[in-house]
């Protein structure tokens, strides 16, 4: 016989649903031109449905990005194992996101999307402002757990380099947007630069020496 789901499988399948519809239409029209009517039309279900789910477009967006975020991070942890050569693995690190990114690449723009948004929607924004401090968070303890191997530390505290990586992820990924022919292979040669740099810059290496 089969097992009818229980009723959080069904909350859980609905909720789901919800997500992937508002990905599609947020894509399409952005967040003021999609309303929560098309977004329940477009899962299948009622209006009543989404509000049991979500408090608005912004909240289910940002759980959108909580769990996008998420995935990185187990993504970025078991890549940045320690194990390997550090550059290796940096690389290796850089290339798997990038490709990830090329497989859903609707969500490059929905993201862009909703930096615009925030910049015009302070509570929002505040909200955006709490995840990228918590990504970075948790960025700096991999990175702080991986760097443990190397011979020497980095120069500047594990929590600037997090940043700094951030910074030019969203750069390159801004950039990528734009001009898609870009080559994937940039960000994983600018990660290996910036890096190499902090390495040698730890071993002692001085710019002013050097010229």
């Amino acid at each position: 016989m089969k097992r009818m789901p229980t009723r959080q499988e069904k909350q859980a399948r609905t909720r789901a649903s919800l997500l992937s519809a508002a990905e599609q239409l947020f894509c399409r029209k952005g967040l003021d031109g999609a309303s929560i009517d098309e977004v329940t039309a477009e899962a299948g279900y009622t209006k009543g449905a989404f509000y049991a789910n979500f408090k608005s477009k912004e909240e289910l967006f940002l759980v959108m990005l909580d769990e996008k975020c998420a995935a990185e991070m187990e993504r970025l942890d078991a890549t940045l194992a320690g194990t390997g050569e550090p550059t290796e693995e940096a690389r290796q690190a850089a290339t798997d996101f990038i490709q990830s990114m090329t497989r859903d690449s609707e969500w490059g723009k929905l993201y862009f999307e909703f930096v615009a948004y925030a910049a015009r929607n302070e509570e929002f924004r505040q909200e955006l402002v709490t995840r990228h401090r918590a990504l970075r968070e948790r960025m700096a303890e991999i990175l702080r757990r991986w760097s443990s191997a190397f011979a020497d530390e980095f120069p500047i505290p594990v929590e600037q380099l997090a940043a700094m990586t951030d910074f030019m992820t969203d750069g390159f990924l801004l950039d990528k947007l734009v001009d898609p022919e870009l080559d994937d292979e940039l960000l994983s040669t600018m990660i290996l630069i910036f890096l190499k740099g902090l390495q040698a810059t730890a071993a002692g290496w001085q710019a002013e020496t050097a010229v």
